[in-house]
């Protein structure tokens, strides 16, 4: 079972094979993550040619069926992305990449790929990720356009988001313990007050009243009643 989750790839070693379309997409994906990206092919998009000449990205001209050149740059890689338009030499780098403990993106293969590139979508430092798992990617980036849309007309969410944040923050700043901590986040985002000043887009005083609610609740003046909430 796959299971999502975002990884930084700021320094990583990514290898591309393939110099079409896909392979250019997925390169610049990596690219603006801050990887080191090689792609391997016999021919390249003009758009990675450039990358090429800005040097962003090295370009390895050769043919997947020479095995050592192969296993070389798999060797040295975290991740490598299958962009080919057939399947013939999946099984090779698959078998060759397991030796070697690095990932495997199969553009050509959705049901048997080890790690799947969603469809992203960000709206004020709210990140998310939508995939079918290669059933279908016109309705996941349907999805994704109706995530995106719910963000940008839901008015308070960015508001929540900031003085959630700086709750966070100062909690961990006086050293409250985790477990407490947990039990307060659900405490003080279901306070009557705190909601109506997020609402309203106070979120300077939001953040006063959620410092002042913890200062009460860990001084025992307000009871912590989160009854049915499991930890």
């Amino acid at each position: 079972m796959r299971v999502p989750i975002y990884v930084e790839f700021e320094g990583k070693n990514v290898l591309v094979i393939g110099g079409g379309g896909v392979g250019t997409f997925r390169a610049k994906k990596f690219l603006n993550a801050g990887a080191n990206v090689k792609v391997l092919s016999l021919e390249f998009s003009e758009e990675l040619k450039k990358l090429y000449r800005d040097r962003k990205v090295e370009l390895i001209e050769g043919d997947v069926r020479d095995v050592e050149k192969l296993e070389r740059l798999i060797e040295e890689s975290d991740l490598v992305v299958v962009a080919l338009p057939f399947t013939d030499y999946n099984d090779l780098i698959v078998n060759i990449a397991k030796r070697y403990k690095t990932l495997v993106n199969l553009a050509n293969d959705a049901n048997r790929t080890e790690v799947v590139i969603p469809f992203e979508g960000e709206f004020e430092g709210i990140r998310f990720a939508v995939t079918t798992e290669g059933k279908s990617g016109i309705v996941a980036r349907r999805v994704k356009d109706i995530f995106l849309k719910a963000l940008e007309e839901d008015e308070d969410i960015v508001f929540f988001l900031k003085a959630m944040d700086h709750l966070k923050r100062y909690m961990k700043s006086k050293n409250i313990p985790i477990q407490l901590r947990m039990k307060l986040y659900f405490a003080v985002s279901d306070d009557e007050r705190f909601r109506k000043l997020v609402k309203e887009g106070d979120v300077e005083s939001a953040k006063k009243w959620a410092e002042k609610l913890v200062e009460e609740y860990v001084s025992g003046k307000r009871e912590l009643d989160v009854e049915g909430i499991k930890f």
